[in-house]
């Protein structure tokens, strides 16, 4: 046991709701940090898991929604974009069906519970619990965790926001935010985990391998350019990792044609994803712009060099990579190429340092329990009537009662 966590007290008592549409059924970086903490806060503080999907136990209930893959959306929505974008439009459509009817699903047995502090994860839950928090016997306090960049004047209406990332801190709420970054279980994800991966999948065993983990998409993740300059290499092979959307199919083909036997697809459970890593000798990802990307840190626990946008909120994550001009055709290929082996092993060396010293779970766990404790106890305003919006509800329903004694109804 780290030194953290047996200086910690035995158990606080704050309740805490934890709330995740999509933990049970997708699995990215917003699930699994779900988990994660979760996991790791459970036994030190009264913390209760909302999810969406899976089986229930000690502490987690799941919550019935309308799921963001149900084939009763199939054939919902009508878009107005282009071709380019109209598969992102009607995910994020989906999405936010999800978000609301898990919402308002869950306020039940949320005000069974009472808890001191309900953690959101996505703006629309956060939107529909804090509207409705007056409902509560002792209100809670809303804390939402901005894990899509969120700017500071479109954040649902909270008491407290976490970032990320100092650079996402910046930019965020002054008077309401905090910064805790993402964390990965560095026991589990290390170097030398054993693996048959390559074997598995017939990658030799002296090729240049590279992984990337995330939803197989165009717009966000860009597999598909991961794929072309991956092809840019001889030789080398592609092991893409992650969630399917309505893109993937696409991007097989892509990946088909571009680098035939040498691209393989493959959808794991979160615990399997350190094999995975294992298998690779490098790990990239084609996004411009992560909020935060555990997959980052995940690499670096393995001891992988990470390859990743020359962006200023990657470089405070990663600090210690090759960033990249992603937007560029042909740079990720060359940084791939021209990164000598001592290079990439000394770089994995050091992730793997960084990745124990600053986002560590142990480490992190103190920090989670100190701001539940803060937000548990911020002053609470509920949100009071203004005259006008009296005024306009009084004269509305004495408009109401004259039509309905007009017609002679009661």
């Amino acid at each position: 046991m780290s030194s953290v966590a047996s200086a910690l007290p035995p158990f606080d008592t704050t309740k805490i709701a934890l709330l995740c549409s999509g933990l049970g059924h997708v699995v990215r970086g917003h699930e699994v940090f779900a988990r994660g903490l979760f996991d790791m806060m459970a036994g030190h503080v009264d913390i209760h898991l909302f999810k969406g999907a899976g089986d229930a136990a000690d502490h987690e209930q799941t919550i019935a929604c309308v799921k963001r893959g149900s084939p009763a959306l199939d054939h919902a929505f009508a878009v107005a974009a282009s071709p380019q974008w109209a598969n992102a439009v009607r995910e994020q459509a989906r999405l936010n069906i999800e978000h609301e009817t898990f919402a308002y699903a869950a306020l039940e047995p949320l005000l069974a519970l009472q808890p001191a502090v309900v953690h959101c994860l996505e703006q629309e839950v956060c939107r529909v619990v804090h509207a409705h928090r007056h409902l509560f016997r002792n209100p809670p306090r809303i804390l939402f965790s901005n894990g899509g960049a969120i700017p500071a004047d479109a954040l649902p209406p909270c008491d407290a926001v976490q970032e990320h990332t100092e650079y996402n801190l910046a930019g965020s709420l002054k008077d309401r935010a905090f910064c805790i970054p993402h964390g990965v279980d560095t026991q589990r994800f290390r170097p030398g985990v054993a693996t048959e991966m390559r074997a598995r999948l017939d990658i030799p065993s002296d090729a240049f391998t590279i992984i990337s983990v995330g939803t197989v998409c165009f717009h966000h993740k860009r597999m598909d350019h991961v794929i072309r300059e991956v092809a840019a290499l001889p030789g080398a092979h592609l092991l893409i990792v992650g969630q399917d959307n309505q893109d993937t199919p696409a991007i097989h083909a892509i990946g088909r044609e571009a680098l035939g036997g040498r691209v393989h697809f493959m959808k794991l459970a979160h615990e399997e994803l350190p094999q995975a890593y294992a298998a690779a000798d490098a790990f990239a990802l084609g996004s411009l712009h992560e909020t935060f990307g555990i997959v980052y840190i995940e690499a670096m626990a393995m001891g992988l060099p990470v390859f990743c946008t020359n962006h200023p909120n990657q470089r405070s994550i990663v600090r210690e990579g090759v960033f990249v001009d992603m937007a560029r055709p042909g740079a990720l290929a060359a940084a791939l190429r021209d990164t000598r082996p001592e290079r990439r092993a000394e770089l994995g060396r050091r992730g793997r340092e960084i990745a124990v010293a600053e986002y560590d779970l142990a480490r992190l766990r103190q920090r989670y329990l100190q701001a539940y404790r803060r937000i548990a106890s911020l002053p609470l305003a509920l949100p009071a009537t203004a005259p006008t919006q009296r005024l306009r509800a009084h004269l509305r329903h004495t408009l109401q009662r004259t039509r309905r004694l007009f017609h002679g109804s009661h």
